[in-house]
């Protein structure tokens, strides 16, 4: 489930007061107070609650497991519900915000107040293991700076909510994809993030990664830079290089009957349509094999009909990467046959020996696409109870046309 609450806010920087304070620019009282409204319905009206995974498959099991999912709901859902009763009570000092009545004095206790529930409520949910309640949190918060106004505590804030739903994308057992698309989304439009940084892909299915290889995946153009997890990416194309020259046919069997090259026949007479060996089969019965391929059956057959030679196979690509890595860490970088894979350090801390980028440093590679390898298909029966696990390393991939 995606935070609502991160959308409603992004849309707010399309005003051109808060595009002026996003630009530094000092609004007074007067100039704010039609925006200042504005962030009070988001924060009021914007619903919070994150359905638990326990709930969506509560219908999937059987009758007595559910009576068991029900009693873990009760002890379970404890912790939710206070993180539920914190944002409740903050968005209820909100609402008295607008009031005529109220004093400049007032409102800024009242935005206080809200932002210490808000605050409560992220302490739950951080206590829960939580990283979707509190990316939620966080942006409430951010949206009490956003009411003050303070633009620095505001980028401070969903920078925050950011962070803490891209490591669970990275490390994490699950992928709050539409989560984190939406809180970029408002980083990118309060300039906490860059405006080439890319939109995540959503999974096919819960529980996939978005591509071979990556836990979190980007859309990428040739000759366009993107920036995905403090990792920024340029690919370049380059002529397509050959595997080799093709290996030579298997030459087949030659024919007895026919003259040696160089010598000439004593009776020289039209070659017979089919050779002398040649017997018409019985159609009545089966033949006891067949041969497998042209190769094999000219063989057999002993006509000595030469083979043309296999075709090459075609061209592998090969493109030229920019790497920039902004983060505080070293990361490699590999190939796949549809994206460039950054991987990032796993628990040992370790990475391949190749295609290293030290931190806060940038670097080209040349590398060449791999073919797709051809996967099996999965039987019928195991394709909905088997889901391929989530890649254990943390990895990003950049995704090619």
């Amino acid at each position: 489930m995606g935070i609502e609450l991160a959308v409603a806010l992004g849309v707010l920087a399309a005003r051109t007061t808060v595009a002026q304070l996003i630009q530094g620019q000092a609004m007074d009282n007067a100039a704010w107070a039609g925006v200042a409204s504005q962030v009070v319905d988001v924060l009021v009206s914007t619903s919070t609650r994150q359905e638990s995974g326990l709930q969506q498959l509560g219908g999937m099991v059987t009758e007595l497991n559910v009576k068991v999912d029900r009693l873990g709901e009760v002890v379970a859902g404890i912790p939710g519900r206070e993180f539920e009763e914190y944002m409740a009570a903050g968005r209820r000092y909100v609402r008295d915000l607008p009031d005529v009545w109220r004093s400049d004095r007032d409102r800024r206790e009242l935005i206080r107040d809200a932002r210490r529930e808000f605050v409560h409520a992220f302490a739950i949910a951080e206590h829960m293991k939580s990283p979707e309640r509190q990316a939620v949190a966080d942006v409430a918060i951010a949206g009490c700076w956003l009411w003050v106004p303070s633009m620095n505590d505001v980028k401070k804030t969903i920078g925050a909510a950011r962070q803490i739903l891209e490591k669970e994308m990275l490390y994490g057992t699950t992928l709050p994809t539409k989560s984190y698309a939406d809180v970029l989304y408002l980083c990118k439009r309060y300039g906490e993030q860059p405006a080439i940084a890319a939109k995540p892909i959503a999974p096919e299915r819960p529980g996939r990664p978005p591509t071979a290889g990556a836990r979190l995946a980007v859309r990428m153009d040739y000759g366009r830079p993107v920036v995905c997890a403090g990792v920024e990416v340029r690919v370049e194309e380059l002529p397509p290089v050959a595997d080799g020259p093709p290996r030579p046919a298997r030459p087949s069997t030659p024919n007895p009957s026919a003259p040696m090259p160089g010598r000439f026949a004593r009776n020289p007479q039209p070659a017979p349509l089919l050779p002398p060996r040649w017997t018409i089969p019985d159609r009545t019965q089966r033949p006891a094999r067949f041969p497998r391929n042209r190769q094999t059956w000219s063989r057999d057959l002993d006509l000595g009909i030469p083979q043309a030679p296999p075709a090459p196979p075609p061209p592998r690509k090969r493109v030229r990467v920019h790497v920039r890595n902004n983060r505080a860490e070293w990361i490699a970088i590999s190939m796949t046959a549809d994206a460039v894979i950054v991987q990032l350090p796993g628990a040992g801390n370790t990475l391949p020996t190749e295609n290293r980028v030290k931190p806060r440093t940038a670097k080209t590679f040349d590398l060449t696409r791999p073919r797709a390898a051809l996967s099996s298909p999965t039987p019928a029966a195991s394709r909905f109870l088997v889901l391929p696990s989530l890649p254990s390393l943390p990895t990003i991939g950049f995704v090619l046309p």
